[in-house]
């Protein structure tokens, strides 16, 4: 009897976004109206972000930070490392990211670190460049089980523009006859480790085990390429070697919970002669 099932395995594999990768700031041109192949397939369905810098100067804003507390700027999807921050529009005093303040690029917020040079409540200016945001079946159309892309002749993406495009893989497309052949071989790992007295037994540490050792052996496939190699014309996200690491971290951590219900051994008793 299997410990695990599809269900709880599958779900594992979602929550730990082992059946996804995200792809971000894939540089993309956009020519004309013809689809253009992306490096991926199988995108998960309006995942994507297709964005372009369309500014020619930085937005400056006047902002207070106040404890360690986030500040919203008035834009979002700022463009990574573009952030200035100074006690003074004439720059009188540069500050430093990480070390007086920390940036939330995708939000589009900023606070000042407790440790920094930012004193609080002080104000502050801030430049920055961010992304502009194209919408779907607007500016774009997408195919995302072919992993394709077009831009349409009326939106606001230029004929020849190059964007940058965020999305996720999902590599996690796995039938139930694959994740039910790795639970046969997980549980018959079990069955051959743990006592027999467990064999019928309910407890969750044993259904947790055979979990690992099912997304273990899975991991395994993705590794060589068995469950990638139609999903992704570049090949997996993954290195060989990422893979296998993460096969050999579920097993571990498998047997450390298996090694508490190994097989115990029993031994004979030992007649004793007596003396005299």
């Amino acid at each position: 009897m299997a410990f695990t099932n599809i269900a709880l395995v599958r779900k594992h594999i979602f929550q730990y976004d082992l059946g996804t990768e995200r792809i971000e700031n894939l540089p993309c041109q956009l020519t004309g109206t013809d689809w253009i192949q992306l490096p991926h397939i199988s995108i998960s369905d309006r995942s994507e972000k297709v964005k372009a810098k369309e500014q020619f100067s930085p937005t400056q804003e006047t902002i207070t930070l106040t404890a360690e507390e986030w500040s919203n700027l008035s834009h979002a999807e700022l463009i990574f490392d573009s952030v200035v921050v100074a006690s003074d529009s004439s720059l009188g005093k540069i500050f430093v990211e990480n070390i007086d303040y920390s940036v939330d690029y995708e939000q589009g917020k900023i606070k000042r670190k407790a440790s920094g040079e930012i004193p609080d409540g002080a104000q502050v200016i801030v430049w920055y460049f961010f992304y502009k945001i194209y919408q779907r079946d607007s500016d774009y159309q997408m195919d995302y089980a072919k992993g394709k892309i077009k831009r349409m002749p009326s939106g606001a993406v230029e004929n020849g523009q190059w964007v940058v495009i965020d999305y996720m893989v999902e590599y996690g497309s796995l039938s139930d006859e694959i994740i039910s052949n790795s639970i046969l071989e997980a549980n018959d790992q079990v069955l051959s480790l743990i006592d027999p007295s467990y064999h019928n037994s309910t407890e969750q540490s044993l259904v947790t085990a055979e979990t690992y050792l099912a997304v273990s052996i899975l991991c395994g496939i993705k590794g060589t390429g068995g469950l990638d190699a139609k999903l992704s014309p570049s090949g997996s996200g993954r290195s060989f070697d990422a893979w296998q690491a993460l096969s050999d971290s579920y097993r571990k951590r498998a047997f450390l919970i298996l090694s508490g219900y190994a097989k115990r051994s029993f031994h004979r008793p030992v007649a004793i002669k007596s003396k005299g």
